[in-house]
């Protein structure tokens, strides 16, 4: 019972951070219908930018990881503007210069910072939740997570640019018919999803030490995740998480962190030849 537990609470601790990460994804492939494989250098530069501007700038933590997730923000913009809406058409080119813009953030990462990982301060304490000790700052994460699907899925249903999202994600021609500015939306798209991966990124280097290069694993997850549940569908995304979440603690604790690494890339595999539009995803 130790054992499921373990997997249980931490399998959900998990899955909430990778659904944050992985709606921002989700999004973004749903209304440009490509993924962004900068996306995961976001989750790591919001983190380095804390750093640095708590320790370099001299900015209290409060002020430091608010502007750090900001600026990913802005740097998501600035990719979406600079790189992907200018090859919209063309799927290869979008996938190969996102991929180089993530490679150019890790290595300009590398040459200020070094391969030394970035560790931002630990909100304090520890709680007891089914017998298990767990770090305050865990709480601290879920809390703040869940906070931010809620607004996530309110703004989507409530106002009228989520609507517009929802849209354009369904399909470009008919946002248009509508009156609706596909790429402004697509720039609104940006904004918030770069956001969403700044603030994952700040809110676990507390607990996962940051290098340049540990944007990759999350990236993978999302796609995992975003293929299970089904391109754009953000109900699917919400059960993908869940399992991907337990079943990557599961093979963590049994089979050790090597092994699952390997199971984003199985889940990919497995979806596309067994049901390619995914778990929600409705077929072509």
């Amino acid at each position: 019972m130790g054992e499921l537990e373990y997997i249980l609470l931490f399998g959900l601790f998990h899955s909430v951070t990778y659904l944050v990460f992985s709606l921002g994804f989700s999004l973004v492939f749903g209304v440009a219908r490509l993924p962004n494989l900068a996306y995961g250098s976001l989750y790591v530069l919001s983190s380095y930018l804390a750093h640095a501007l708590s320790s370099y700038a001299g900015l209290e933590m409060y002020w430091a990881v608010p502007t750090a997730v900001l600026l990913a923000g802005a740097v998501s913009l600035v990719v979406g503007e600079l790189v992907v809406k200018p090859a919209l058409k063309m799927p290869v080119s979008v996938f190969i210069t996102t991929m180089a813009v993530a490679y150019i953030v890790e290595e300009v990462l590398n040459m200020l910072m070094g391969l030394r990982p970035v560790v931002l301060s630990l909100y304090p304490g520890t709680s007891s939740i089914l017998g298990i000790a767990v770090s305050n700052h865990w709480l601290l994460v879920v809390g703040v997570c869940i906070l931010m699907v809620i607004s996530l899925t309110i703004f989507l249903l409530r106002t009228s640019t989520g609507r517009a999202i929802r849209a354009v994600a369904e399909s470009w021609e008919e946002s248009m018919r509508l009156g609706i500015d596909p790429l402004r939306v697509l720039r609104v798209t940006f904004l918030v999803t770069g956001i969403y991966a700044g603030v994952t990124g700040v809110l676990l280097a507390p607990l996962k030490a940051m290098t340049p290069s540990a944007g990759w694993s999350p990236l993978f997850a999302a796609f995992a995740i975003v293929v299970l549940g089904g391109v754009g569908n953000l109900i699917g995304t919400v059960v993908a998480s869940v399992i991907y979440g337990l079943l990557e603690q599961a093979v963590v604790y049994f089979l050790g962190g090597g092994i699952a690494r390997v199971v984003p890339l199985l889940i990919v595999v497995l979806t596309l030849v067994v049901r390619p539009q995914g778990l929600l995803g409705r077929g072509e």
